[in-house]
């Protein structure tokens, strides 16, 4: 399985982890691109898809590490868990904790994200509610994603 099928499922939920803002001073959106539109990402003119392209490993690291800090096992072996062909989702169950509790832990640290962009004014109030809003479908999505 190539690296790039590990990268999809945890990209939107890393996405919004680490999100916040670009050098540039962007701010983040939820609507991130997959690794599949990568390359694509990175021709578009929206800055969210150049940020999301230049940033894609620490995107997904960020999601990773609390997906497997919330089921309790090592980011390491959370990796070869997906690499076999499993979610997020799938790898939570068979260690004992449901996919509501890593969602809700990953909606969680994205939420925190937001709030605090808000806060510095990197986001208006009305772009934090509309990220906020997202976050749960999406993180679901990218949880129950198999690749």
């Amino acid at each position: 399985m190539s690296v790039k099928k590990i990268i999809a499922p945890v990209t939107i939920a890393g996405a919004l982890l680490v999100g916040g803002i670009a050098s540039t001073g962007t701010a983040f959106a939820a609507t991130p691109a997959t690794a599949g539109t990568a390359a694509s990402a990175a021709k578009s003119a929206h800055p969210l898809a150049a940020w999301l392209h230049a940033h894609r490993r620490a995107i997904v690291k960020a999601g990773v590490t609390t997906s497997a800090k919330t089921i309790g096992i090592s980011s390491k072996d959370l990796v070869s868990e997906l690499r076999s062909g499993k979610s997020i989702a799938q790898v939570a169950t068979e260690h004992g904790v449901s996919p509501t509790t890593v969602v809700n832990a990953l909606v969680g640290a994205a939420d925190a994200k937001v709030n605090a962009e808000v806060a510095s004014h990197n986001l208006t109030a009305a772009q934090g509610s509309k990220i906020e809003a997202a976050l749960p479908a999406a993180i679901t999505k990218a949880v129950n994603k198999v690749r």
